[in-house]
């Protein structure tokens, strides 16, 4: 991959690639059935002016300087829709206890105190360093907004997400306790988040009510909250029904404020593994709902295989997924993202799409109907983003793709492609994951600052 790095550097921006295998899911509909069993197609694809241009069948592009891929795939930019860069990297100092969920919210909560901007921005930003070299072009993430460094944590990402706006597009989710929504600062809290362009969220639970009462106040918090998205013109990320109990539906209630307020295509839906565990009948009730609401849910197969039905000294038995298969089935758009990497509640991760992708699939089973699934990675969370002109391979689209040194999907779930090539604006990047003790030392100079 060195040598076709270096051909594409002397190409000076402006080359054929030929014989590329593409997945179907991501390029043009008059190309997809080009598609083989796999979802891949043959193509061509012409790069100038750090754009696409011509999109293809293979063998039908002659003109310009022409590196023949013989196979090789290339995917578009990845798209991270779920992250949370506040917390992240605080492992060593915050570890949790028991390795639950529980746990993992206690540890972070007690944290807090610790935050302070440059620590947070040295941490954020080797995690941002992380995603770009693995081939991330854009990246939402939730931000604890309650407690006394909201307000720090929200600043310090404003000033991050400005320094990276040309290498990882980045926005920022409001993630608030329900109850924010419905108290006398809620309008200040939603003005400010909407005037720094960020996402309304929170974690769909009222605490420390009996059932019935946190039921019915989480309803009255739902309807608080979109009626804010409304009147602000807001899109709506939340964190939902994050466990493996049958009796956690809040996902049926977001469907129905979503469908109510007309907000389908804004409304995006993490988690939701108690679908995984709700009887048949349940399930298709809930996915119904959320086809004709127009939501979107993202799972996170990371963090949900390493926290849900968790005990000491038990091996799980359940797999703490969201039914994905059954999800894409319905028409409802999924995606796949990192959520939490090296802190309580995921102790490991690097912010690398492929690794995500292979771990769904593996522990997902979606390797019987691969098609689709690369978009769950890029153009699906791209366009839940709006981040118009990415995650797609098509004529007129920036050229920022990723060429694999794999020719068929089990070729490239093989092995870790640590030695991708990733291209922005047409060029090659000549970087690589930071090393660790970057961090060690970003985060020392934070500490004397």
């Amino acid at each position: 991959m060195k040598s076709l790095a270096a051909r594409l550097e002397l190409a000076g921006g402006a080359y054929v690639l030929r014989g590329a295998r593409v997945p179907a899911a991501v390029l043009p509909a008059a190309l997809a059935g080009l598609a083989d069993a796999q979802g891949l197609a043959g193509v061509d694809l012409a790069v100038e002016g750090g754009r696409l241009g011509a999109v293809a069948p293979a063998g039908t592009l002659h003109a310009g300087a022409a590196l023949d891929l013989a196979g090789r795939q290339v995917w578009p930019a990845f798209h991270d829709l779920h992250t949370h860069l506040d917390k992240t990297h605080t492992l060593a100092r915050a570890p949790n206890a028991d390795g639950t969920l529980l746990g993992a919210v206690k540890a972070v909560m007690a944290d807090h105190a610790r935050w302070r901007p440059g620590e947070l921005e040295a941490r954020a930003d080797f995690a941002l360093r992380c995603a770009w070299a693995h081939g991330t072009a854009g990246l939402r993430t939730h931000l604890d907004a309650a407690g006394p460094q909201a307000r720090m944590a929200w600043e310090a990402m404003l000033a991050l997400r400005e320094g990276w706006a040309s290498r990882v597009r980045v926005q920022m989710v409001a993630m608030a306790p329900m109850e924010t929504y419905l108290d006398d600062g809620a309008e200040d809290f939603v003005r400010r988040v909407a005037e720094t362009g960020g996402v309304l969220g929170g974690v769909t639970r009222v605490p420390g009510l009996p059932p019935p009462a946190a039921r019915q106040r989480l309803a009255q918090a739902l309807a608080a909250l979109f009626d804010w998205a409304v009147r602000y013109g807001l899109d709506v990320d939340l964190h939902v029904d994050e466990s493996c109990e049958p009796e956690a539906d809040s996902l049926l209630e977001v469907a129905r404020h979503t469908q109510a307020r007309g907000l389908g295509g804004r409304v995006v839906c993490g988690h939701c593994c108690s679908l995984s565990v709700q009887t048949d009948e349940t399930r298709e009730r809930m996915l119904d709902a959320c086809r004709a609401a127009g939501l979107a849910i993202v799972g996170l197969p990371l963090v949900n295989l390493f926290l849900q039905d968790r005990a000491p000294d038990r091996t799980p038995r359940l797999r703490g997924l969201p039914p994905l298969q059954e999800i894409a089935a319905r028409g409802i758009p999924v995606a796949l993202s990192s959520d939490n990497c090296a802190d309580a509640f995921h102790a490991y991760g690097d912010y690398d799409m492929l690794e995500v992708f292979r771990e769904a699939v593996r522990n997902g089973h979606l390797d019987r109907h691969i098609g689709g699934w690369p978009a769950s990675v890029t153009a699906t969370p791209a366009a839940l983003m709006r981040q118009a002109g990415s995650g797609r391979i098509e004529e007129g689209g920036a050229a920022d793709f990723v060429i694999f040194d794999a020719r068929g999907i089990p070729e490239l779930l093989a092995r870790p492609q640590s030695d991708r090539l990733v291209v922005r604006a047409g060029r090659p990047l000549a970087v690589s994951p930071p090393p660790f003790d970057e961090l060690d030392a970003a985060l020392a100079r934070a500490g004397e600052a």
